[in-house]
């Protein structure tokens, strides 16, 4: 693989002859290399240390403590499987919300581990987050989409979610799933498009496959996953347009398949909330 590239994103894009540069090359060097670094600032810098450190002190805790960090509504909170520990934080959706109390599957509160965990990891995933938002722009501008904002649109209030990771020494073979992928390892962010993402562009963009080196348990990787909204059905925005992809259903036989005996899984069967998302998925096809 050629030398990752890296890049210092605008606050604000707009699609002048600077922002088509600057497009150009981000997906060029997807193109190229498959991924591209993201430059950070001080303040950038510090929430990444700050939820870094704040993963670490979780992990270092007691098995029985980490594993009350779970949910039977959601995929969020605590798991572990082959010597890697994971705490996955996906939307915070609290139970007196309507899909909540509508049976939506993979929607409920975020079973924080403490309200300090939860306010170190809302900065970093809002800051992934702004820059998530002006990279769908950038890719909008640099695909020469009609509609440059088309990508962005369907990433507004997305299902953006993250893991926090300790993975034991060695090569880790990293989730490469849905639109934009932003990993953080040993203070680098990477950003890189995921099996959706290749989707859209009609395999333009075609999906990086990415593994992490860890020299020893005490590093973290975090992985964070730029997404569109739970209830979208999606098509390709590059001709031919074929195919259709309901995203909150992508996203639920995904964490299914990888949990099927959490209890988050046996609830979804239980009380058929496949049906509810079948029902969302029908309704979303007809304005996809």
């Amino acid at each position: 693989m050629a030398d990752v590239r890296t890049f210092g994103l605008p606050d604000r894009v707009e699609a002048t002859a600077s922002d088509l540069r600057m497009a150009d090359e981000l997906i060029n060097a997807w193109l190229a290399d498959g991924m591209v670094r993201i430059a950070c600032d001080r303040w950038q810098a510090r929430k990444l240390e700050d939820a870094v450190a704040m993963g670490k002190r979780y992990f270092e805790q007691p098995v029985h403590l980490k594993s009350r960090c779970l949910s039977d509504l959601s995929y969020s909170g605590y798991s572990t499987a082959a010597g890697a520990e994971t705490f996955t934080i996906c939307r915070d959706i609290q139970r007196e919300d309507v899909r909540v109390g509508a049976q939506w599957p993979c929607h409920g509160p975020v079973p924080w581990p403490s309200t300090e965990y939860r306010r170190t990891m809302r900065l970093l995933t809002d800051e992934l987050g702004r820059i998530g938002e002006r990279l769908m722009h950038l890719i909008g501008v640099g695909l020469r989409l009609p509609d440059f904002e088309v990508l962005a649109a369907l990433s507004d209030d997305g299902w953006h979610h993250a893991f926090v990771q300790r993975l034991p020494s060695g090569t880790h073979e990293l989730s490469s799933h849905g639109l934009l992928m932003i990993t953080v390892e040993n203070g680098t962010l990477t950003a890189t498009p995921g099996e959706l993402m290749e989707f859209m562009t009609n395999g333009y963009l075609g999906m990086t496959p990415l593994e992490a080196q860890v020299n020893t348990s005490s590093e973290l990787v975090l992985s964070y996953f730029h997404e569109p909204a739970f209830e979208l059905g999606l098509r390709p925005v590059l001709e031919p347009a074929h195919g259709y992809v309901h995203y909150g259903t992508y996203f639920t036989d995904l964490f299914m398949r990888r949990h099927p005996e959490r209890r988050t899984t046996q609830r979804i069967k239980a009380e058929d909330r496949l049906a509810v998302l079948a029902s969302l998925s029908k309704r979303a096809s007809v304005g996809a």
